[in-house]
């Protein structure tokens, strides 16, 4: 609890720096900071602290720390993320991700994802069996806000094609799930809705109890930006989302959940 409260104050006197740079006249900056603020190729940095942990409509862990590290050049980017559980004697699930995606100037993205997260046994194996304890997942992603300004709507599907989405047959389930977001920009704030929905065989279902093809994802966000002297960007955000289908309860499970990200 303590350590929470040490991350939330600093957390909170940065924000309040962030607020006090934002209106600095571009002829203050040095020469490498009015580089990062108008390239977006070379390497990136972002550490979120989330209250809750929730994918795609199910709850993965309690309070956490999610770094990220990607490299981009042209429309190429590789990275990687994390997440572990800011209380780790009671939570034990950990995450270490790697992807790469490739995305094209009409809108159009292609990404590989490999997962590795707790297995069955509850226990975090990266270099175990793939088969166990990786989860390789192919995307294809539209962005129509690429090609129509005033259109920010987007629409990604995801498939698992490799790993641990298995049936108990011990075939591959390729389970998918698929979101339509459309995230305008309001005076002050950010706003996105995202919807959600999964198909996936019952005996491998991932984003419900049930299985089949159901609405598993439901997600009114809602943030903002500071810019700290146009280098780096501290984002407070908050999300309500609703799985009506369940994963952890056949009713529907609802979350509210609050974070704040640094990147750079």
């Amino acid at each position: 609890m303590k350590i929470t409260k040490m991350i939330l104050a600093a957390m909170l006197a940065i924000g309040s720096f962030a607020a006090s740079a934002q209106n600095t006249d571009d002829d203050d900056l040095l020469e490498f900071e009015k580089e990062a603020a108008n390239n977006d190729n070379g390497f990136h940095f972002s550490t979120e602290f989330a209250t809750r942990d929730v994918w795609r409509g199910g709850f993965v862990s309690s309070a956490a720390f999610e770094p990220e590290l990607s490299y981009s050049i042209g429309g190429l980017s590789i990275g990687t993320l994390a997440a572990c559980p800011l209380n780790s004697s009671n939570d034990h699930y950990n995450e270490l991700d790697f992807y790469i995606e490739y995305a094209f100037d009409f809108g159009m993205s292609l990404m590989l994802t490999d997962y590795c997260w707790n297995n069955a046994n509850d226990k975090f194996e990266y270099f175990g069996k793939y088969k166990d304890n990786h989860l390789l997942e192919a995307t294809l992603g539209y962005d129509l806000g690429a090609v129509c300004d005033n259109v920010p709507l987007s629409f990604n599907a995801n498939t698992i094609v490799a790993g641990a989405n298995r049936k108990e047959n011990d075939d591959q389930a390729f389970s998918t799930y698929m979101e339509l977001v459309y995230a305008p920009s309001l005076k002050n704030i950010d706003l996105s809705l995202t919807f959600g929905v999964a198909a996936e065989p019952e005996d491998a279902a991932m984003y419900s109890m049930k299985g089949g093809f159901n609405i598993v994802n439901i997600d009114l966000g809602l943030s903002h930006d500071f810019k700290i002297k146009n280098v780096a960007t501290l984002t407070v955000k908050t999300d309500l989302i609703c799985n009506p289908s369940g994963l952890n309860d056949d009713r529907g499970d609802a979350y509210a959940i609050g974070g704040i990200v640094i990147s750079f």
